[in-house]
C-alpha cells in the first residue's frame, strides 16, 4: 500500500476523516490503538523518544504499543493520545439492539434469533435477524 511521509494511505484517509467534530466514527475509521499512534506521532512529526518524553513513558513503550505487541492501560493510552492533542473517548458499541435484548430476557430466546421486519426501497417487508 503507497505511504504518505511514514503513514498507510488508509490511515492518513482515516485521519482526515476523523476531524469532523460531533460524529461517530465510521467503521472505517475505527483503527486500532496503535495504528493511531503510529498515525497521528509521524503526521504530527514527533518521534518516539520526543512522544516518550511529552507523555511520560519510555520511548521502548512506545515502539511497543505502535507494534501492537502490547496491550497499554487506559490511563497509558490517555496520556500518550494526551500528548498527541488528542483526547481519548471510549465508546460502547451495542452488539444487539435493546428490544432483542429485552425480548431474549422476558422470553428466553437467544438475542440472534429475534427478527424484525424492514421495508425495501418498492414498500416490500423484508425479514432480518436482529444481530
Amino acid at each position: 500500500m503507497p505511504k504518505l511521509s511514514g503513514i498507510k494511505l488508509a490511515h492518513w484517509r482515516a485521519l482526515k476523516r476523523a476531524q469532523i467534530p460531533g460524529e461517530l466514527p465510521s467503521q472505517e475509521l475505527r483503527l486500532s490503538p496503535a495504528q493511531w499512534v503510529k498515525t497521528l506521532r509521524v503526521s504530527y512529526h514527533i518521534s518516539q523518544r520526543r512522544l516518550a518524553e511529552l507523555s511520560g513513558i519510555t520511548q521502548s513503550q512506545i515502539a511497543l504499543i505502535e507494534k501492537g505487541l502490547c496491550e497499554p492501560q487506559l490511563d497509558t493510552l490517555r496520556r500518550v493520545f494526551d500528548a498527541l492533542y488528542c483526547d481519548l473517548v471510549v465508546l460502547p458499541a451495542p452488539r444487539w439492539r435493546v428490544g432483542a435484548v429485552l425480548a431474549e430476557r422476558k422470553m428466553g430466546l437467544p438475542a440472534c434469533s429475534i427478527g424484525y421486519f424492514e421495508r425495501n426501497d418498492d414498500g416490500r417487508p423484508i425479514s432480518r435477524r436482529l444481530r
